[in-house]
């Protein structure tokens, strides 16, 4: 296989994102993708909308940094010469809204940008992409970011004391 190649046709990509550093890996990613198809990527962010308040409620900041990282990301994957729909919308719950958007748009490929967190001083998925993986009909890609200068443990303790090296 040559490296234009991909093993499977995208014409439908759907990616959503939040705006971090792993997004612009992932969409340089998407539009990659997509591209050698001639498909088209719907750029999704999702506002989280606390339970405290109705699920359309005004949230004057969180609507303007979504405009914001939406127009950033369209232009973005302009350049990769693709059609882009971007589009946001609030949800009480990220993982639901992207599988039902990835319905509604009838997606080939969910592509997911994930940070690389430790929570409790182990590696977290959080939420939204464990749902997501669980529930999509369609194929999902998770690009993580590299781990942060965090020491690596290349070497346990066994139960007797003496270091055992992991392959």
């Amino acid at each position: 296989m040559d490296s234009g190649t991909y093993f499977m046709k995208i014409d439908r990509l759907l990616f959503p994102f939040k705006g971090t550093e792993v997004d612009q890996q992932a969409v340089s990613l998407a539009g990659s993708l997509v591209k050698a198809a001639g498909g088209h990527v719907y750029a999704l962010y999702v506002i989280e909308v606390p339970r405290q308040h109705p699920v359309d409620a005004d949230l004057p900041e969180e609507i303007a940094r979504g405009e914001i990282v939406l127009r950033q990301v369209e232009e973005l994957l302009k350049e990769y010469k693709c059609e882009v729909t971007a589009e946001f919308l609030q949800a009480r719950d990220v993982g639901p809204a992207v599988i039902k958007e990835s319905l509604e748009r009838q997606a080939d490929l969910i592509l997911l940008g994930m940070s690389y967190r430790r929570r409790f001083g182990v590696f977290s998925m959080g939420h939204a992409v464990p749902y997501i993986l669980e529930n999509a009909s369609c194929s999902v890609l998770v690009l993580r970011e590299p781990m942060t200068a965090e020491p690596i443990a290349a070497v346990s303790q066994g139960s007797s004391g003496s270091s055992t090296r992991l392959s």
